[in-house]
């Protein structure tokens, strides 16, 4: 009788150890592309002329801050400065647990705004403006990665910006 205790406690036990084993969800990862908006661009620029902006972004959960610059040209070109290609800091993989709380700031450290990403867009490629906007589409068909080079890089922000000019006419 002593043992059928123990074995019906242990079965209970290991019952409720794979129970707590499925609860928990695997990280979810994405990749987060910032983007210029295009009303970001100063007006009596040329649009040929590199832009650069720098922000910080921090998701609550993590502690540390990440750095984010984008160089960018009205006209869509490949920036450039003084006739070579700049790359660019604007596309991170971040990895999480059910959601994610992502925060905002200027070169500054003014706050512009946050926005909470859930699991269900695990393994997604998001475009997140680096002014505050209203409305903005945030899924984009591109792979969940970093940029390799500064042409890749620019062809994720301006994937992004495509997306969301489409959205605003």
């Amino acid at each position: 009788m002593f043992s059928l205790r123990i074995a019906a406690v242990t079965l209970l036990s290991l019952l409720l150890w794979a129970c707590s084993i499925d609860d928990q969800q695997p990280p979810s990862q994405i990749a987060i592309t910032f983007y210029p908006p295009a009303d970001s661009f100063p007006k009596f620029t040329a649009k040929s002329t590199t832009i650069n902006q720098k922000r910080f972004f921090r998701a609550k959960q993590q502690s540390s801050t990440q750095r984010v610059e984008i160089n960018q040209r009205a006209d869509g070109q490949p920036p450039r400065v003084n006739g070579h290609a700049v790359g660019q800091n604007s596309t991170f993989l971040v990895e999480f647990t059910d959601s994610l709380n992502l925060e905002l700031y200027s070169e500054s450290g003014e706050f512009l705004y946050s926005t909470t990403l859930y699991s269900e867009l695990s393994q997604k490629h998001l475009c997140l403006p680096s002014e505050p906007l209203n409305e903005y589409e945030m899924v984009v068909d591109l792979p969940v990665k970093a940029a390799q080079n500064k042409l890749e890089a620019h062809q994720f922000v301006a994937a992004c910006r495509a997306l969301n000019q489409r959205r605003s006419k």
